[in-house]
């Protein structure tokens, strides 16, 4: 698992053990490998919401990307959002 990830920083600060969240979030150490690496094609959302609800985090803080707020859409066209 890669030091610098989100996901390692977060269980470094907790002291939290990965065996700890596989097992609360009920997926691998290799599940929280790929979340850590950001190797997340195929990953069931649910996972992610498990594995975050575990440590007790938000889904965006492991995987920063999903903050980024997209531009345009429907609801941009039609005046709904900016």
């Amino acid at each position: 698992m890669s030091g610098n990830s989100s996901l390692s920083r977060i269980l470094a600060a907790g002291s939290i053990r990965r065996e700890d969240v596989a097992a609360r979030a009920g997926c691998t150490l290799a599940t929280l490998a790929r979340i850590a690496s950001g190797d997340v094609a195929g990953l069931k959302l649910g996972t992610l919401l498990r594995v975050a609800a575990a440590i007790g985090v938000a889904p965006a803080e492991l995987l920063p990307v999903l903050a980024v707020t997209p531009r345009g859409g429907l609801l941009s066209e039609r005046g709904l959002k900016q």
